[in-house]
């Protein structure tokens, strides 16, 4: 096998994610054969730097040989059964662990980064619903966010290339500014911009909090909207606001969880933890 036979056995049956695959007729796929640690090896030797850990799935190198131990043992002990009616060990144990790292309760389990997203949109509805408030239904999040391209994601999703083509689709929810450090006017610091956008954040809760099920963002930084960051004090005045005004807040899409999760989990954040806690690629 070549590169190009492989490139072209892919163009014929392949819709690649998050690509036109038109700019592929001159702007060539990448053909990998194997991968090793940091490397990736295409078919004819060359190799390329996984520079973005493969969308920060391989944070610890590809066939990590630890990693590839714990699977090999797993798959021959328990390969999969489903937790509707049954529940096994590995599956407790992740959940305590992650409840100890968040400090929250029960840890629900979807297929990724977007399903995280829907299900926290769901329940966040469902407890307004069974706790007499079903007309609190609607959302807030943060300009700029990204939370992943389903329907429902996408709803909370403030970046234009991701949802406008959906837009009959989609019932977009309301956004507030950004705490961006990128944002600050002369003479602000990056605490200064996050007490801005907090401000900003209070006054749209305290005139719609009555509509509102929940808030969602991505902490400290927001990816998808150029790397932005922002100040953690922010955090502690969005836990505030929330408190307040009785409105669910979540943190989601947490890539930096994976690299530092001592500084990025909830319980590294007294006073500025949130009700609900979507990650991915664990």
């Amino acid at each position: 096998m070549d590169n190009q036979s492989m490139i072209q056995r892919s163009l014929q049956h392949v819709w690649h994610p998050c690509t036109q695959m038109k700019l592929h007729e001159s702007l060539p796929l990448v053909p990998i054969s194997k991968a090793e640690g940091v490397w990736l090896h295409d078919f004819e030797g060359r190799r390329y730097l996984d520079g973005i850990s493969s969308w920060w799935v391989n944070l610890f190198g590809h066939g990590h040989p630890h990693i590839k131990a714990a699977l090999v043992a797993q798959l021959d002990q328990l390969d999969h059964v489903m937790l509707a009616g049954f529940t096994h060990e590995p599956v407790v144990a992740l959940s305590e662990k992650l409840a100890q790292l968040t400090g929250l309760g029960h840890a629900f389990y979807g297929s990724d980064g977007a399903s995280a997203t829907e299900i926290a949109l769901k329940m966040s509805a469902h407890y307004w619903r069974n706790t007499g408030r079903p007309e609190k239904c609607r959302f807030v999040g943060l300009a700029g966010g990204y939370h992943g391209e389903t329907v429902g994601a996408l709803a909370v999703t403030d970046i234009a290339l991701f949802h406008e083509a959906y837009a009959p689709l989609v019932r977009l929810a309301a956004t507030v500014p950004s705490p961006d450090a990128r944002t600050a006017q002369p003479g602000e610091s990056p605490a200064d911009v996050a007490g801005r956008a907090a401000g900003a954040l209070q006054v749209w809760l305290e005139q719609h909090h009555a509509q509102t099920a929940a808030l969602i963002i991505e902490p400290l930084v927001q990816c998808a909207a150029g790397m932005a960051m922002h100040d953690a004090s922010y955090l502690r005045l969005v836990a505030r606001c929330a408190t307040a005004t009785r409105c669910i807040w979540w943190w989601t899409k947490l890539p930096p969880v994976l690299a530092a999760p001592a500084r990025c989990l909830p319980t590294s954040r007294p006073g500025s933890g949130p009700t609900l806690f979507a990650s991915q690629k664990d």
